[in-house]
């Protein structure tokens, strides 16, 4: 039997078929093909024009996508009139292909015919049909026995707690170094003023009644298991669909590789293709032991891709003072690369300097004889898009966030920070509070490259023109194309830090940055990524994370002058506190809802409606 709220309401049904609007696609779909010559198609620019304003639907077209990364295959569409190669990712809705090719004013028109209000939502109920769903994922995705939804041991938590502590007196102005653990006395006094806060604030709980405004923005199949929608959401209080303002921002071009634009960035184009050629290139010839199993190239003394990784440990006796969190104004540093661990083991933070300095690493890929499903890849994880997520507005202040719908274990690859890879001059403008730097000039030249020499890994040609393309900072601008990640809000003390993954070569192309859980992170929480000091968006409003540990916080000035131990006993009491919570719910969770059966993918409950009329309205202020 299913589990529905109230008998008057149907549950939303897959709609891919069925498009709203007065233009010609209205109605089913009979074929992939979208006319070219359809009034709200996007029409060709000038070369010049294109590259500030790059359009998804004419890059992939004209296939000017050469991301080593991308896993696309060709389709050929065909009518009476025309017949035209498109390049896809396999997953993809049949809808995204009519989207994509709209102009934003015509992108902002789909999504708001689309719009549906949402009634008797039940987080509670959501959220263990959620976690339901990731298991059979995981099961499906045939890594349950190598994926293990863990919870932390005290060991680990308070091992967290002092690596949180360290974070926030980084973010305080107060940098201390990694110090020798003390125990955890429950009868320890806390600070007083750490009772005005609580985890719960960082659990946010939808109102009854919502308002989506879009069912899936990555426009994913999913078909059987194979992807999670992740939906988009306006809980503000006083708007419904037929007062709804779609915001420019929501309408990019979804996409979970990054984007090399040949037309744009050029340098970047040559310099993957010269790594398509034999002796540029890394690659294992591992093969797994059972057919469709997880091969073991970790460990492995025989595997150049586990060779290389652990030839960047080599870089561990750099260190390097230079300012620590991920900013579009402050540096990267990369000169300290600790070897990843196992794919499927949890990421440990040793030391005193942020994930991004001190961990990264070297996977396998597709064109390894394990085809990257081993355990020599960490970006298996995240790119399987293994844990639920949603998206959802609740002020105009702070605007988009997103929360976990499920618990995501600590020490694990969450996500991909993804976007379109340009060099630091073309950043400017509203792609400033959209991009991150990927690669440092300085730093990169003097610490991998060298070592990459030293190595003998590439020939000296190669060698020399990965040089040339190290004389620039290389940025990720998810302004136009990006996932998920370009909406996860700001915190002093984030639950997600970035680590930089090489794969097949050591291009910035061949990077990716991977966003790591630095603590357990509970279902309905806010997924948090800290942008830096040098972010603008702070001096206009202030930080809005609501931690005990936040720098502009109302006691800011009692906690920054603690010690890293008694930080690390507040940050031990609160994931001690969270990890109980989190239990006895899943306990009542399973008790309430276990004997209910839970649908194939997430469902909301739309009231029943005739028909809507096509909105219209002026958005010249957006």
């Amino acid at each position: 039997m299913s589990y529905k709220e109230l008998p008057d309401i149907r549950y939303d049904e897959p709609r891919w078929k069925r498009i709203r609007g007065n233009g010609p696609d209205r109605g089913i779909i009979p074929t992939l093909h979208f006319p070219m010559n359809a009034p709200d198609v996007i029409e060709r620019e000038p070369e010049e024009e294109m590259r500030k304003k790059p359009h998804l639907a004419v890059i992939l077209e004209d296939e000017r996508n050469v991301n080593p990364n991308m896993v696309s295959l060709q389709l050929e569409l065909t009518d009476s009139k025309s017949v035209f190669l498109f390049q896809i990712r396999e997953w993809r809705s049949l809808r995204y292909h009519p989207y994509v090719k709209r102009t934003v004013n015509k992108k902002i028109e789909w999504l708001t015919e689309d719009s549906e209000k949402v009634i008797c939502h039940h987080d509670q109920y959501l959220l263990y049909c959620e976690g339901v769903r990731l298991k059979n994922r995981v099961k499906k995705l045939g890594l349950s026995g190598v994926f293990v939804m863990r919870e932390d041991s005290f060991e680990q938590i308070r091992k967290r707690s002092y690596h949180l502590a360290l974070r926030a007196l980084e973010n305080y102005g107060v940098p201390q170094a990694w110090c020798k653990m003390r125990p955890y006395l429950s009868s320890r006094t806390l600070p007083t003023e750490l009772r005005h806060y609580s985890h719960k604030h960082f659990i946010y709980t939808p109102p009854t009644n919502r308002l989506r405004m879009s069912t899936d923005i990555s426009w994913s199949r999913c078909e059987d298991y194979t992807d999670f929608k992740i939906p988009v959401y306006s809980d503000r209080p006083y708007e419904n669909w037929n007062n709804l303002i779609f915001p420019r921002n929501v309408c990019f071009d979804y996409t979970d590789n990054n984007i090399v634009d040949k037309v744009v960035e050029p340098g970047l184009a040559e310099i993957v293709e010269l790594a398509s050629e034999e002796g540029n290139h890394i690659k294992c010839p591992c093969k797994p032991k059972t057919e469709g199993g997880i091969a073991n190239c970790f460990e492995n003394p025989n595997c150049p891709c586990y060779k290389t990784n652990i030839m960047l440990r080599k870089l561990n006796s750099v260190k390097n003072n230079q300012a620590v969190y991920v900013s579009i104004y402050e540096k990267f540093s990369s000169s300290i690369c600790f070897s990843i661990q196992n794919s499927f083991d949890p990421l440990e933070y040793n030391d005193d300097t942020p994930a991004y300095h001190n961990h990264g690493g070297f996977a396998c890929s597709n064109i390894c004889g394990c085809g990257g499903k081993c355990d020599n890849n960490a970006l298996y994880t995240a790119d399987a898009k293994i844990f639920p997520m949603e998206i959802y507005r609740q002020s105009d202040l702070i605007g988009f966030r997103v929360r976990a719908t499920s618990y995501i274990p600590s020490g694990t690859p969450v996500m991909a920070f993804v976007g379109e890879l340009v060099r630091d001059r073309i950043v400017e403008g509203e792609a400033l509070d959209y991009s991150m730097q990927l690669t440092d000039m300085v730093e990169d030249s003097k610490y991998l490259l060298a070592l990459l020499a030293k190595e003998k890994v590439f020939p000296p040609t190669f060698l020399k023109q990965l040089k040339e393309i190290y004389k620039y900072d290389v940025f990720l601008d998810c302004l136009h194309q990006g996932n998920k990640s370009r909406f996860l809000m700001h915190s002093c003390v984030a639950n997600l830090e970035p680590v930089r993954i090489y794969q097949k070569s050591f291009s910035p192309a061949h990077a990716k940055m991977i966003l790591y859980s630095t603590k357990a992170i509970m279902p309905g929480e806010l997924l948090t990524l800290n942008y830096g000091s040098g972010y603008v968006g702070l001096d206009k409003v202030g930080c809005q994370c609501k931690a005990f540990s936040c720098k502009n916080g109302a006691h800011a000035g009692v906690f920054s002058k603690l010690s890293v131990h008694e930080l690390a006993d507040c940050f031990t009491a609160f994931q001690m506190e969270s990890m109980q919570e989190y239990e006895a719910d899943r306990e009542r969770n399973n008790r309430k809802y276990g004997r209910f059966d839970v649908d194939l993918h997430r469902k909301d409950n739309i009231p029943i409606i005739e028909s809507k009329p096509l909105i219209h309205r002026s958005r010249d202020h957006m």
